[in-house]
Order: C-alpha cells, then structure tokens, then sequence
C-alpha cells in the first residue's frame, strides 16, 4: 500500500519512529540520484503507523493511498528490505529554500503484482520547502511482498527530480524484521 506524506505543519503527514538505527551497514547502498530543486532527506525502513485517512489515487494499483498525521522519520536507515508484512519503506524530502510549494508525481516502480500484474504506481502530491514530505510502501497483504529491485521518485514538470533504489530481499536475508517495530519482549 502505498503512503503519502506531506508536511507537519497543520497538513497531513506520518508520524515519526522514536529511533533510528543504522542497520545492514546499508546506509543508501542502492543507487539514488538527486537533482535541482529536490533535497534528499533519508532513505529507509518506517515502523507501522496508523492510517489517518485515504485519497484517493488512481494511478495506484488500489486506486488510493492511505496517509497520517505527524512527522516522519525512519526507523532504519537501509535500502536492504526485509519482504515481511508490515514493513514499510520510503523516502523523506524537501524543495530547497525559497521554492515554495509544487506539484510533484511520486512514482513507484516494482516487481509486477496485483490484477492486472502492475509495475508502476503513480500519484500526485504537494511538495514544500520548509519541510520534508515523504513516501512509503508498506506491505499489507502477501500479494505486494515482492522480491527484487523497487524504486520511489519524486517527478516534478517531467523531470525525476529524485530517484531511490531499494531491494527486497526474503524475510531470513535481513536481521530487521517487523517484530523489531514492536520493541523488546517484556518479562513478567
């Protein structure tokens, strides 16, 4: 399922992990490309949250995305991802300064999955420059878990303006998996 994030200040936006961890040594080990007027902000894997509405999307392969309320951060900094249920993974973003706001396309491209198979997902949102937006996949059901390279950019006026490579790898591959987003086991 696809997640979009704008900005925290009194518009729609994801709500931050409480920690970072550099995991995997994999610190954007995959290709990203980063062009005029974008900022990269990071790249990695984001705990679970919790939906606060839906827009719809139509150049979704669910024809909507789902967002949340607050500010983002990743909760690992990697490109190396665990195909689990519940994992999410993206980007943070900005405009440079004194860019104000613009459209921009978040464009996803994956491995084929859904009916009809898809391969690229696309959407419109607003981008900012005195705050990060974001974007995320998140696994939610076993047909999107699929192995292999995928890519989130951010399009502005026909240019890839930002460009992140990830890769998917089966769950036992990778030391980070979902129940890590829960925390530690409690004792009784």
């Amino acid at each position: 399922m696809l997640i979009g994030a704008t900005r925290s200040v009194g518009r729609l936006a994801l709500t931050g992990g409480a920690f970072a961890l550099l995991a995997h040594g994999a610190w954007a080990e995959n290709a990203r490309v980063v062009k005029d007027p974008m900022i990269f902000v990071e790249a990695g894997i984001f705990c679970p949250r919790e939906a606060s509405g839906r827009e719809e999307a139509p150049g979704t392969e669910r024809g909507y995305i789902d967002l949340i309320d607050g500010e983002l951060t990743a909760d690992f900094h990697t490109t190396i991802i665990p195909g689990e249920l519940g994992i999410g993974f993206g980007v943070r973003f900005q405009l440079q300064e004194g860019m104000g706001a613009r459209t921009a396309y978040i464009v996803t491209e994956h491995p084929p999955f859904g009916s009809p198979p898809v391969t690229v997902e696309r959407y419109a949102t607003t981008v900012y420059d005195d705050s990060a937006n974001a974007s995320l996949f998140t696994f939610d059901f076993p047909y999107e878990v699929a192995i292999g390279t995928w890519t989130i950019g951010v399009e502005i006026d026909g240019e890839m303006v930002l460009s992140q490579e990830f890769t998917i790898v089966p769950p036992e591959d990778s030391f980070i998996s979902a129940d890590m987003c829960r925390g530690p086991a409690l004792m009784s």
